[in-house]
C-alpha cells in the first residue's frame, strides 16, 4: 500500500519542482502537490488541509517548510511523517520585511522581471538550472508574487511547535543556499525529537532541482521508512 503524502511549493514555484521527486518516489506514495496562492498563513494552512487525505506524509521546500510547520500548528496529529528542506522556524527580520515590501512595491510598479532575476541570483547555485527557474517563477506571475509575500508578511515563529512534534522528521540543508542557513536547519533539527538533518554539498536553495538524485533517495527512504 502506498504511503499518501502531500508536497508544499515554495515561493513562485509550482507543481514542475517536484517532478523529479514524483516521478522517483511514486512507487511508494501517492503524491498530492499543493501550490498555494492565498494571502494569509491562515487561508494557506486551510488550502493545504483541504486538498490532504485524513493522514499523510508531509514534505514542504523553503516556503513550503515554513507552512509544513504551521500545518503542524493545527493538525499534526494528521500527519504521520515530516520532511523540510531549505527552510526555516524563524519570523522575518525587520531588515527581510522591510525587503519584501520593497519588492512588492516593484511588482506593483511593473518591475516583476526585475525581481525575478533578484531572487533567481538568490536562489540557484547551478547555472544548468538558472533558465528552467527563471521560466517557472515569471510563469507563475506577478499577482501570485504580491499574495504570497504578503502572507509572509503575516509570519510568526514556528519554534514553539517543534517540541510538539512526535512523528519521524528529516530535515534538509544545501551547504550553497543563500537564503537560509546551516543554523536555521539545525535548530528546526534540535527542537524535534525524532528529527534528522541531512546536509547535501555543493547545492543551492533549489535543492529539488540542483541535486534530485539525491533529495530523491532521501526522499523515498524517507516515505518508507
Amino acid at each position: 500500500m502506498k504511503t499518501p503524502a502531500v508536497f508544499v511549493c515554495g515561493l513562485l514555484c509550482d507543481e514542475s519542482v517536484w517532478a523529479n521527486q514524483i516521478k522517483s518516489c511514486s512507487d511508494v506514495a501517492e503524491i498530492k502537490v499543493v501550490n498555494t496562492t492565498q494571502d494569509t498563513p491562515q487561508k494557506m494552512v486551510e488550502e493545504i488541509l483541504d486538498q490532504a487525505p485524513p493522514h499523510f506524509a508531509l514534505a514542504g521546500h523553503s516556503m513550503g517548510g515554513w507552512l509544513c510547520l504551521e500545518v503542524m500548528k493545527k493538525a499534526k496529529d494528521r500527519v504521520t511523517k515530516l520532511c523540510l528542506l531549505n527552510t526555516t522556524a524563524k519570523p522575518d527580520t525587520e531588515a527581510k520585511q522591510l525587503k519584501r515590501h520593497q519588492m512588492i512595491q516593484q511588482v506593483e510598479k511593473g518591475e516583476f522581471p526585475e525581481v525575478v532575476q533578484e531572487l533567481v541570483n538568490s536562489f540557484v547555485y547551478s547555472p544548468s538550472i538558472k533558465n528552467q527557474v527563471e521560466k517557472m517563477l515569471l510563469k507563475s506571475g506577478a499577482e501570485k508574487f504580491i499574495r504570497q509575500e504578503n502572507a509572509m508578511l503575516k509570519r510568526e515563529e514556528c519554534f514553539s511547535v517543534l517540541p510538539t512534534i512526535q512523528c519521524p522528521t528529516l530535515v534538509v540543508h544545501s551547504t550553497m543556499d543563500k537564503v537560509f542557513h546551516l543554523d536555521d536547519l539545525q535548530e528546526i533539527t534540535d527542537g524535534i525529537q525524532k528529527a534528522n538533518l541531512v546536509i547535501i554539498e555543493e547545492c543551492g536553495h533549489m535543492s529539488l532541482l540542483e541535486k534530485p538524485d539525491r533529495v530523491n533517495i532521501l526522499l523515498s527512504n524517507w516515505l518508507k521508512s
